[in-house]
């Protein structure tokens, strides 16, 4: 798979509640001087810039949704040769624990080869050890029972050679990850020749 840095900073606001004395008796300036008003202690300290390359957003359950799984495999056909179109029904799981990681591509993949239907059932996970650093994930594997099950015009074929590189393989391994928005981080998948596509993820609960 391909992936693109996408380094993106965020911008932290900081909101300066202020009043004005206008005339007031100096007995009552007192009451209204900035300093002690409640809404400007309420406004309180900017937050902290988001740092996009920092891997604890990435902690958590995710699923890469049907639209951005299909968007990852629109790029793969465009990027490979052979008149090959996929159609993506179903969501996929990944989970990182602060060492660990599982890839869960419970989809079904609906083919067309030179103008033969055909579907690609995937069932199983991959997983195992993983760090992020500089904005790259890195991985270890520990495991992969992935298995894809084909039919092109109703019969079983071999298609590992096919699909093997594409399904069967550690697609966030030396990912880069942006991180700019916790709560849909992206990552760069592969799609083959150098490049790379942006995948986001969204929360699983």
């Amino acid at each position: 798979m391909v992936r693109s840095a996408l380094a993106l900073t965020s911008i932290a606001v900081l909101l300066l509640v202020g009043c004005t004395t206008g005339g007031l008796d100096p007995e009552d300036s007192a009451t209204t001087d900035p300093a002690a008003d409640p809404a400007t202690e309420q406004s309180g300290a900017p937050a902290e810039p988001i740092d996009p390359t920092d891997p604890a957003c990435l902690i958590g359950d995710w699923l890469i949704t049907q639209s951005a799984m299909q968007g990852f495999y629109d790029a793969v056909t465009a990027e490979a040769e052979g008149g090959v179109e996929f159609t993506i029904v179903g969501d996929t799981g990944l989970s990182f624990t602060s060492d660990s990681y599982e890839y869960t591509p419970s989809f079904t993949l609906e083919l067309l080869l030179a103008g033969v239907a055909g579907q690609g059932v995937t069932t199983g996970s991959i997983g195992g050890g993983w760090t992020g650093a500089a904005g790259v994930i890195t991985t270890t594997l520990g495991f992969n029972n992935l298995s894809t099950q084909v039919t092109i015009a109703g019969a079983a074929v071999d298609a590992s050679e096919l699909l093997g590189s594409i399904i069967a393989s550690d697609p966030i391994n030396q990912a880069p990850f942006d991180c700019s928005d916790p709560q849909a981080p992206v990552l760069q998948f592969e799609i083959g020749g150098g490049a790379r596509t942006p995948v986001s993820l969204t929360p699983a609960n």
